[in-house]
């Protein structure tokens, strides 16, 4: 609880110590305790030893008083005082008075009463000490006293005391005769002319007085001059003269011992004299120790004080003594400079601190140029700091990779260092170019305004161009940590081996130390730019910004690549019907476009410029903005990794032998499947990424997404291209089997033929079941590249065949035209009757007739499967997929 003011300043006064205890009158004492009034008018009365010394009194706080002891007596005394705040005080302590006996042979400005050193001088009556206590005028004094503290205000340093030097009258007219007329100061004055009269009658009456005993000793000394003129005539001084031999030898004695005494009073006033030059002169004595001294504790404006109140004593002396003493303080001062300069320059400290040393240094070298001094060293501390950071966090990134290395001998798994050390360098050298460049700025600013150096404007040029390098060595260490092939090739040849070459780290630090390091070295640049920096000192700043985010998109973008192409391992060839165009798609699509959107999320802070003053979009860049497409070109269509990587990709010619597949060959079905997660992945799956991509703010969607349409719908056709030469090649062996060595028994198509009609039901079984979409488009190929093949196979047979054989061709060519209409394309017709108008005559047309008719009866169901599309055929044409 706080304590109330106005109740603290009625407590009485209370004196606990003095300092001294002891003394002379007049001795200044220290009166210490509490409440010992608030101001010099508060204190209304102090009494020490019973004198008045208030005339005296030096209030210095509440708790420190200094005043001179009066006339007081021999003896212990109180230390009495009352204050208007608190009243009457009390006093824990007391004052001895002693009154100081000086020998005989000391020096005093005082008379000495000599009863005490002089025999014979006893019976001298000591005079007492009269206490006048009547009033100086004869008047009566006032009652009604003036106020004592009115009086010290109006009359400064006098005393209404008559014993005191500073005695005033006008003071003791107002303290003892306020009120009184004229007429009472009239009679005061006849009172004091009177009392004067009276003082010499009364010096008179005493020398009457006393007139017996001076002829009382006239008379005495008259006798004894008789007596010793008779003792001389009677030979009674023999005596005498011994007495008097002994005083001569005693005076000769006396004054040897007196000169002694007087000699060593001399060497005693000489060391005096020398101890009192010392203690009056003890600054410029102590003064080279006392730099010493300073220098160790940092107290340099105490030094520069004491040596410029030197200078201007002692500067033109003529003392030997004192110009010595300059002497050696010089050398001190010298040493005090380069201290105060090895300081500025070699170990750079704050702003404030290098203010006050350039400030100290151009108080002892006004010609100097501090500033500047200053300026250029610590570019060049700065620089230096830059360079040693690196090759500090280097080794020890080194270090951690010599472990890595052999923790990875011992356990013969292969990995990468994990270390990161690098991204601590990075963080490390943003944080001392955010506490040091501020300072080197604010000094090269205060330089600028406050100098007159004739070179003004080039060192001005030459501060920015200090300013621009450190920043650019600062992002060049940044980009070299970060992305070290984007360094310039100009700058690799300027600096050369200076680059470290660090340690590998996995990729998923190394997107880690890209993410923090864009942060911290956006944080800088904002940081520069409150400290008034300019845009085009934080530009490399920006630069590095700019290759770091294009560096971070990229390794984003390669990292969902590879998710995507990880999504192979996810599928289950499990397919889902849509809509009634009866697109197919399996569950990769979906998680296709979750790491698509996921992998445009991390990507948002990199293309965002928003809130970064300086920055660009990285598309406004015509260099960055190609590379950019490309990439999201290459992320969208990373689903071709995927499905590469779903089967062993072969072509059609490696299939024709047959053979045994593996489950990680290519098929039809998973062909097929493929293709309707394409289709839905162009039309739908790229409306939403794109989506995505203006939410994340990537520019040139439209762009984007017409290339990666164009690959992906390539893609698809090769798709399909190879999945309709693999249904292609299921025929090759039906038509190498047709020799027509063994003709039929009956009036039927031959068994190839029959082998083909049922190849090709199964085939539309397969597409309807897998991509009904693309039934028509892939049998149409399919039957046509079939009955091409046919045609050509037959033009092979020898033109000698007999009429059965030619027959037979032209009932297995007119059957399978016949089951395979559906499909067959009017090209491939119009080949077929050209090819069954050259045999015209060399054919039986009624076994022809009879052989179709058996035909359509023995495989009535194939034929009506491969026919169910004949009337629909317009509609599943506009059902097929029209990408």
């Amino acid at each position: 609880m706080e304590e109330n003011p106005q109740f603290s300043e009625r407590l009485p006064p209370t004196v606990t110590g003095l300092s001294p205890t002891e003394g002379v009158p007049g001795t200044q004492i220290t009166i210490r305790g509490e409440n010992l009034g608030c101001d010099q008018n508060d204190v209304i009365m102090l009494f020490i030893c019973g004198i008045d010394s208030l005339w005296s009194m030096k209030w210095k706080s509440p708790s420190k008083i200094i005043a001179r002891v009066g006339a007081a007596s021999r003896g212990p005394g109180e230390v009495r005082i009352v204050t208007k705040s608190g009243g009457k005080g009390t006093s824990n302590v007391k004052f001895r008075v002693f009154i100081t006996q000086i020998g005989p042979l000391e020096e005093s400005a005082v008379w000495v009463d000599e009863t005490r050193t002089v025999p014979g001088r006893e019976a001298i009556r000591s005079v007492p000490q009269i206490q006048d206590e009547r009033d100086a005028l004869g008047l009566v004094p006032s009652q009604k006293r003036m106020d004592q503290v009115v009086l010290s205000r109006d009359f400064p340093d006098c005393s209404g005391n008559l014993r005191m030097e500073n005695f005033s009258p006008q003071w003791y007219l107002l303290e003892n005769h306020a009120d009184a007329t004229i007429e009472d100061l009239r009679t005061a004055i006849k009172n004091m002319e009177l009392a004067k009269q009276n003082d010499a009658k009364r010096s008179e009456e005493m020398h009457k007085a006393n007139l017996y005993s001076l002829i009382n000793c006239v008379d005495t000394l008259a006798n004894l001059h008789q007596a010793l003129e008779k003792g001389a005539n009677a030979d009674h001084f023999a005596a005498l003269n011994n007495i008097s031999k002994l005083i001569k030898d005693s005076k000769t004695k006396a004054e040897s011992v007196f000169a002694d005494v007087l000699k060593r009073k001399d060497d005693a006033d000489a060391t005096r004299n020398a101890l009192g030059v010392i203690v009056r002169f003890k600054f410029i004595f102590f003064l080279s120790s006392k730099i010493e001294e300073s220098m160790k504790k940092g107290e340099y404006i105490t030094i520069l004080n004491d040596y410029t109140r030197a200078k201007s004593l002692y500067a033109d002396t003529d003392v030997p003594l004192f110009k010595e003493l300059m002497v050696e303080i010089d050398a001190k001062m010298e040493v005090f400079k380069e201290e105060m300069k090895r300081k500025l320059i070699d170990t750079p400290v704050s702003y404030e601190e290098q203010s006050k040393l350039i400030k100290y240094l151009k108080i002892l070298d006004p010609d100097s140029d501090p500033t500047w001094d200053c300026i250029t060293s610590y570019y060049v501390w700065l620089e230096k700091s830059l360079w040693d950071m690196q090759t500090k966090f280097l080794e020890k990134a080194k270090q951690e990779d010599v472990e890595s290395q052999q923790k990875f001998q011992q356990s013969q798994n292969l990995m990468l260092t994990k270390t990161n050390e690098l991204q601590n360098f990075v963080t490390t050298l943003v944080e001392l170019l955010l506490s040091k460049l501020p300072s080197f700025w604010k000094l090269a600013n205060t330089y600028h305004n406050s100098t007159a150096h004739p070179d003004a404007i080039q060192r001005l040029e030459d501060i920015n161009q200090m300013l621009t390098n450190i920043i650019n060595v600062s992002s060049w260490l940044i980009l070299n940590a970060l992305v070290p092939k984007a360094l310039p090739d100009m700058v690799l040849k300027q600096y050369g081996d200076q680059f470290a070459k660090w340690p590998p780290v996995s990729a998923d630090i190394g997107r880690s130390n890209l993410q923090q390091s864009l942060k911290t070295t956006r944080s800088l640049i904002s940081s520069l730019l409150e400290n008034q920096f300019s845009l085009t000192h934080v530009q490399p700043l920006v630069e590095l910004c700019m290759t770091v985010r294009l560096k971070l998109v990229s390794d984003f973008v390669d990292c969902g690549v590879e998710r995507v192409a990880l999504l192979a391992h996810r599928i289950n060839w499990k397919q889902d019907i849509l809509d009634r165009a009866q697109q197919t798609k399996t569950i990769l699509p979906d998680y296709y476009e979750n790491e698509i959107c996921e992998c445009l999320t991390r990507t948002r802070d990199a293309l965002s410029t928003t809130g970064y003053p300086g920055e660009q979009c990285l598309f406004s860049r015509e260099r960055f903005r190609d590379t950019i497409i490309d990439l999201f070109v290459h992320l969208i269509t990373s689903i071709k990794i995927c499905f590469d990587r779903l089967f062993t990709r072969q072509r059609p010619q490696q299939l024709e032998g047959g053979g045994k597949k593996n489950n990680n060959e290519i098929t039809t079905k998973k062909l097929l499947i493929a293709v309707g997660d394409i289709e839905f992945i162009i039309a739908k799956t790229l409306n939403n990424v794109g989506k995505k991509m203006h939410e994340c703010g990537v520019k040139h969607v439209d762009q984007i997404q017409e290339k990666s349409r164009a690959k992906l719908s390539a893609f698809r056709t090769k798709m399909i291209n190879d999945c309709i030469a693999m249904m292609s090649s299921a025929f090759q062996p039906l038509i190498a089997s047709a020799t027509y060595e063994y003709l039929p028994d009956d009036d039927d198509i031959s068994d190839y033929a029959k082998e083909m009609i049922l190849c090709s039901v199964l085939q539309q079984a397969e597409l309807e079941l897998y991509a009904p979409q693309l039934a028509i488009e892939c049998l149409q190929q399919t039957v046509s590249t079939a009955l091409d093949a046919l045609l050509t196979h037959f033009s092979r047979l020898n033109q000698d065949t007999s009429p059965l054989i030619v027959t037979q061709i032209v009932i297995d060519l007119t059957g399978l035209e016949e089951a395979l209409s559906t499909y067959a394309t009017l090209a491939i017709r119009v080949q077929i009757n050209t090819y069954r108008a050259g045999l015209v005559g060399r054919f039986d047309n009624q076994r022809l007739q009879q052989c179709l008719k058996n035909m359509r009866t023995t495989m009535r169901m194939a034929l009506q499967s491969l026919e169910q599309h004949a009337e629909s055929l317009d509609d599943d044409a506009n059902n097929t997929s029209s990408i």
